[in-house]
């Protein structure tokens, strides 16, 4: 793989994380393996999946770099593209912002609030309230546009109910592509706050936003995937952040 310091951080993520994303770039939306892929052949691939796959994070960092050239030239660059470059050409796609002096995450944060805000922005109604009682936000029997803009407000706060909702849309994307969904946050912390997930979710194919209308078949890759690999540094940053407050309590 390139050497790329913005996709080392795999090294510390969990097997379950990791696996969604390596299905990502394996297989198709019928779970049939991509013609394109080139990871399940691989002896670390027989070796370590599902269930060890830190110890081939460069193996799937190399995968993800090999999508990311295909994305951004049309053809397959040998070794592939940086992360940056793969997640900067991803935010042009997807219409975000971003300035070439921003840190990776940063950048990552700007698409996730991009997708979180217009995936709120489009949720039915029902949803958006059962949501919005789970998190505790918003009034007890507020009209829709409240929930709205109480999301909203939460996402631009950031925090741990950002990441929260960020680790919702990046479940509902892999239950759309992949039939389920394993993003955590503290052990089972994500399905007690989204317990109500397992209800329809055929109303985010219409987002117009999504990956799964795009022309490309890189994109078709590159798009959740850099979603997915957002969420989980952003999760691994808010676990961080938790055990660094809490050992200072501790010591105080």
């Amino acid at each position: 793989m390139k050497e790329d310091r913005d996709l080392q951080f795999l090294a510390s993520c969990k097997s379950e994380d990791l696996k969604t994303l390596v299905d990502m770039m394996t297989s198709d939306k019928d779970g049939n393996v991509r013609l394109s892929e080139q990871l399940t052949n691989t002896d670390a691939y027989l070796q370590y999946y599902p269930d060890r796959l830190p110890c081939m994070w460069q193996k799937i960092a190399n995968e993800l770099q090999r999508f990311g050239g295909n994305t951004i030239v049309n053809v397959f660059r040998k070794g592939g593209v940086c992360y940056r470059e793969i997640l900067q050409d991803v935010c042009r796609k997807m219409e975000v912002w971003f300035s070439d002096l921003d840190e990776t995450a940063e950048i990552e944060r700007r698409l996730l609030e991009k997708v979180c805000m217009e995936t709120v922005r489009r949720m039915p109604e029902e949803e958006l309230r059962q949501m919005a009682e789970q998190l505790g936000i918003g009034e007890k029997h507020p009209q829709k546009f409240m929930v709205v803009f109480a999301l909203q407000i939460a996402i631009r706060k950031g925090g741990v109910l950002f990441t929260r909702i960020a680790l919702y849309v990046a479940q509902m994307i892999s239950k759309m592509l992949l039939g389920r969904g394993v993003l955590m946050l503290g052990g089972n912390l994500l399905n007690k706050t989204f317990g109500i997930f397992g209800g329809p979710i055929g109303w985010a194919v219409t987002l117009g936003w999504a990956a799964f209308d795009l022309a490309s078949p890189a994109y078709r890759v590159t798009i959740p995937c850099v979603i997915q690999v957002s969420c989980m540094r952003l999760r691994l940053m808010e676990e961080r952040r938790i055990g660094y407050e809490g050992a200072r309590h501790y010591a105080s």
